[in-house]
């Protein structure tokens, strides 16, 4: 029997489809039919709608591995995010130099203060030379001698501390050998249905998830946390923490309440062993309320107590032991919850020590930038100075005053935050640890890629970003392209288009 043309294509679509491409998604097997078939599109510009903007959310989906199985030169049947990793010219330029600030930021640290230190300490007029100077200055008094001094102490251990560090991650890689077998894509595939599954028989701490070799965990903190910190290391940094915009989120990183308010609530509900969630132990909360408090046993009320976290939850319990209105039973100890006065005082305490922090890293920071004005203002006037440690000391002070707040890492932080953080935009310490597993196996991935030379991998890891990771566990369909299509459409009828791109696109396209 003779096909028509139409028909030989899509017979082979067909047998193309059953053979090689059942992991396709339904869009792009839609995609691939109509290029294969030669159908004509489904204008969905046409189709204005004006709920469109507000289910522009909809094409959002998480990849539940994070991106990592597609981290392979030829997928069966799944999208290959290795090209979004690669580099271009630009990002390849911004790695090297990276590079370059990674070493030559601690190397002139190190110089610089070692220097001053040495003239300053151990000439026999170094005091009275840096005297002399601070006089031209007008500031000609022993607490700014002093606070010169241990500016410059503080920035030579500053820098001594962070290489040790690094190379004690270094040392680390090297030890840890290759004795973990490389989990098969079968196997992490299995782990991720079971983290996102709906069954509450596959959720919990029986999940057995792909190990990791402890050296990639090492690689990651290496590439991804000692190498960003190097390029922008100095006592400047204090400054970012005390940053009037990140206050509060550094707040919430500081403060522990939560952990305390769970281990009291697990030994009220006698279920230390259970490992509970913060959701579970909020409905058990509930569950004990509701028993004990006719008036809270309405939907309304209930899901409010459902919503509460392990803080908000014990004082709820404390409020009803308190009241007389907590009745005591073989499966609750409600004298564990005498303790919740110790929770009060750590709170208090917890709040005092993060004031002292901010406080302390604030007059640190602010010593710090004091003494590098003065310092660059001192050897930029001094007519006996060479012009190369003018120079040196400029582009350092330069280099670290762009460098007290670290965009990039800000950057990545967020979207971390983000991914692994939850709803409340706090990285707890299990997750993370998940953020530190992820971020180790997606450096053994890379490393893994045979499509890559060694350059490349080496700009993936110095210049990874908070793109790579959104591209790498953020995936999108169609239904994204089509909701643009129809806005596009309906702004260029309402006039709400811009102007000026509008006229660059018929200059250029005509």
């Amino acid at each position: 029997m003779t096909l028509s043309p139409d028909a030989d294509v899509e017979a082979t679509w067909q047998r193309n489809h059953s053979s090689g491409s059942g992991g396709l998604s339904a869009e792009r097997q839609l995609r691939v039919r109509r290029v294969l078939t030669n159908s004509n599109l489904d204008h969905v510009g046409d189709k204005i709608n004006e709920k469109a903007l507000y289910q522009l959310l909809k094409h959002v989906k998480i990849d539940p591995d994070g991106g990592i199985l597609n981290l392979v030169d030829n997928p069966m049947g799944q999208k290959s995010k290795v090209p979004a990793l690669r580099k271009n010219s630009l990002q390849t330029v911004e790695a090297v130099f990276a590079a370059f600030r990674t070493v030559s930021n601690p190397a002139a640290m190190i110089f610089t203060s070692s220097r001053m230190l040495h003239r300053q300490l151990y000439d026999a007029d170094g005091v009275e030379h840096l005297r002399r100077e601070l006089s031209r200055l007008r500031m000609g008094h022993r607490i700014v001698e002093f606070s010169f001094i241990g500016a410059n102490l503080m920035e030579l251990s500053l820098a001594v501390g962070c290489i040790l560090l690094t190379l004690y991650h270094v040392f680390k890689i090297f030890c840890h050998k290759e004795n973990v077998p490389p989990v098969t894509a079968i196997c992490q595939d299995a782990a991720s249905e079971k983290l996102v599954s709906d069954s509450p028989c596959q959720k919990g701490a029986n999940v057995q998830i792909g190990e990791v070799n402890p050296r990639y965990l090492s690689e990651a903190e290496f590439w991804l946390a000692d190498l960003p910190r190097l390029q922008n290391l100095s006592c400047l940094r204090l400054l970012a923490y005390v940053h009037p915009n990140l206050l509060e989120k550094r707040r919430k990183q500081f403060c522990n309440g939560n952990d305390m308010a769970r281990a009291i609530l697990e030994g009220f509900l006698s279920c230390k062993d259970q490992y509970l969630t913060d959701a579970q132990l909020a409905e058990e909360v509930a569950k004990v309320i509701v028993q004990n408090d006719d008036q809270m046993q309405t939907g309304e009320h209930v899901d409010e107590l459902c919503s509460l976290n392990p803080t908000q939850a014990l004082l709820k319990l404390q409020f009803y032991k308190n009241e007389g209105r907590l009745k005591s039973d073989e499966q609750h100890n409600p004298k564990i919850l005498d303790r919740v006065c110790r929770l009060n005082l750590f709170l208090f305490g917890e709040l005092i020590c993060f004031g002292m922090l901010v406080t302390i890293c604030f007059m640190l920071g602010t010593l710090e930038f004091f003494h590098k004005i003065c310092r660059c203002s001192l050897i930029l006037t001094d007519p006996t100075a060479p012009m190369m440690t003018c120079a040196l000391f400029f582009l350092l002070f330069l280099n670290q005053a762009l460098g007290i707040m670290h965009i990039g890492w800000l950057l990545r932080w967020r979207v971390e935050t983000f991914i692994f953080g939850g709803s409340d935009a706090v990285v707890s310490t299990e997750e993370a640890h998940i953020m530190r597993v992820y971020l180790g196996e997606l450096v053994e991935r890379v490393w893994g890629v045979k499509s890559l030379n060694g350059f490349q991998k080496l700009t993936i890891l110095l210049g990874l970003n908070d793109d790579d990771l959104q591209q790498l566990v953020v995936e999108e369909s169609d239904a994204k392209a089509a909701v643009i299509a129809s806005i596009r459409k309906y702004m260029d009828k309402r006039g709400l288009s811009s102007g000026f791109n509008a006229a660059l696109t018929y200059a250029v396209a005509g």
